[in-house]
């Protein structure tokens, strides 16, 4: 993830610009021509192609159907929050002091994770591969955590003290 951004750079840069560039101007031809085999089949670019596809595949959860979201929201939670236990428990540095299980919303750090991470990248994707389902599931559970957080809920879901 350090990364991050200049792979997503690297990808629009090279791969979206001159594909949507190429359309306009076949469109504006009057020619119904798919763009060149050239941009998506270089070498250089199979490569960001593959890149962003698994860094897409590693980050995917918030594109998940809500149910699913949900609970990979809560395992990797409770993945974070075991690792800052156990650095608490040894006297180390906490790597991700966000991740106290006494003080984190799980709704913040979602909403935090697709700002920072996720829009720009499954924006840049679905521009590429035409998925709007991620798109659509995306937007959908992006809501879902802003509605828990202006509930001021910490939690996963709805809980008997959230007014829905």
């Amino acid at each position: 993830m350090t990364r991050h951004f200049e792979h997503v750079n690297k990808f629009v840069n090279s791969i979206n610009k001159p594909i949507a560039a190429e359309e306009t101007n076949s469109n504006s031809e009057g020619s119904d021509c798919e763009c060149s085999p050239s941009i998506r089949n270089s070498p250089e670019n199979r490569v960001l192609i593959k890149r962003m596809m698994i860094k897409c595949a590693d980050v995917a959860n918030p594109c998940r159907p809500l149910d699913l979201c949900i609970e990979w929201a809560g395992r990797i939670s409770e993945e974070y929050f075991a690792q800052t236990d156990e650095e608490k428990r040894q006297g180390l540095p906490v790597v991700m002091p966000v991740f106290d299980r006494n003080t984190c919303s799980i709704p913040k750090s979602q909403i935090s994770f697709i700002d920072y991470f996720i829009t720009d990248m499954f924006d840049a994707w679905d521009a590429f591969a035409h998925l709007p389902n991620l798109i659509q599931h995306l937007t959908e559970n992006y809501k879902y955590w802003k509605s828990l957080d202006e509930l001021k809920c910490k939690s996963l879901r709805y809980p008997s003290d959230c007014n829905k």
